[in-house]
């Protein structure tokens, strides 16, 4: 299928500052994924009027409440002693509802499969929400916690069960709730969410189109169905118009990258006399922005950190030159391997003249 003849609504695509036609920017825009944390927080966690629209009609369809506030909280809460177990949550929302009913959403969006260990996580990522909010003065008083864990499929679900599992403290012998029960884990299944496409659009739930639009946004086969979804909602067109902000926002990123390597090529030429302090100080500089960057875009592991403090001058060059093609663990190893395939060959072939 040729991306270009996608029927899609007009979002401004010519504005966008990059050096690519309309079809690539198309084409660019459908390969995004919601999936991805970095694009998930940038459609629902910013502090702008469409990401605070999308939360909030997401929000009030899921728990069946009307939302009147959806703050985003911290996401990366301090260690308190030095083995701490760290933890960056996707997003933490403080939400409140018309009757003043203040309740901790924690929404994480699971784009690969971890197996046993998802689950120990969320029960983690929980308790942490709420032992943060104890103090010595309040009797083991807090708010609601709430978490989303929102994932492709759950292989320990069996294939009748709907598309959303609901799980919370209940007495095992009477199936009652513990009393004062504040804490739930909602597992959301997107895969299922095919079997909506046997009806219109028209019938779905405001938040099985937000779950199928995170889900399928990308795929080439289900673009009709996004088509008409843009079309007919308008928090969906909201999601969808937050891909071209984050698409925007990125390439000025790079271009504030590349534009600040100049400076700092052009200081290292006015001050010679310093030269090994400043080119040191340069790639330390170089590093950091790459960091940035791609920080943006995904979650840098401390391996990733490390491959690309051991680039030399030339490879971080050669990296910038391909950076808005990295958006995954993966794509930032095979883009350094690659580079530093090639820079060893060119060396060896400068040796052996």
């Amino acid at each position: 299928m040729e991306i270009s003849k996608i029927p899609y609504p007009d979002l401004s695509l010519q504005s966008l500052p990059y050096s690519l036609n309309p079809d690539q920017l198309r084409e660019r825009l459908i390969t995004l994924d919601f999936r991805e944390n970095d694009v998930f927080r940038f459609a629902l966690g910013c502090e702008d009027e469409k990401s605070r629209k999308i939360r909030f009609a997401y929000l009030s369809a899921l728990f069946h409440i009307q939302v009147v506030r959806a703050d985003i909280k911290n996401t990366e809460p301090m260690k308190t002693y030095e083995r701490e177990k760290g933890v960056r949550f996707d997003l933490l929302i403080e939400v409140e509802d018309d009757k003043g009913q203040i309740l901790l959403v924690n929404i994480e969006m699971q784009n690969y499969q971890m197996g046993r260990r998802l689950s120990l996580r969320s029960q983690g990522y929980l308790a942490r929400i709420v032992a943060d909010q104890l103090n010595a003065n309040n009797l083991y008083e807090f708010n609601p916690v709430v978490q989303l864990m929102i994932l492709n499929r759950s292989p320990q679900v069996q294939e009748w069960d709907g598309y959303l599992h609901h799980y919370r403290y209940f007495s095992e012998e009477k199936g009652k709730r513990l009393p004062d029960e504040r804490c739930q884990i909602l597992w959301i299944e997107m895969d299922k969410l095919e079997e909506l496409e046997s009806k219109p659009v028209e019938e779905w739930k405001m938040e099985e189109k937000i779950h199928y639009m995170l889900r399928f946004s990308h795929v080439a086969e289900k673009q009709n169905i996004i088509h008409e979804l843009v079309e007919k909602e308008e928090i969906i067109k909201m999601m969808e118009e937050k891909k071209v902000d984050f698409l925007r926002d990125t390439s000025l990123a790079i271009a504030r990258l590349r534009a600040k390597f100049d400076e700092l090529d052009y200081e290292l030429e006015m001050a010679e006399s310093r030269l090994e302090g400043k080119r040191e100080g340069k790639l330390e500089g170089q590093r950091t922005l790459i960091k940035l960057v791609l920080g943006k875009r995904m979650e840098l592991s401390t391996e990733n950190e490390k491959q690309i403090d051991s680039l030399d001058e030339q490879a971080l060059l050669e990296l910038t030159q391909v950076i808005d093609t990295i958006y995954t663990s993966q794509d930032l190893h095979h883009q350094i391997q690659t580079i530093t395939k090639q820079n060893s060959r060119a060396a060896e072939t400068i040796l052996s003249r």
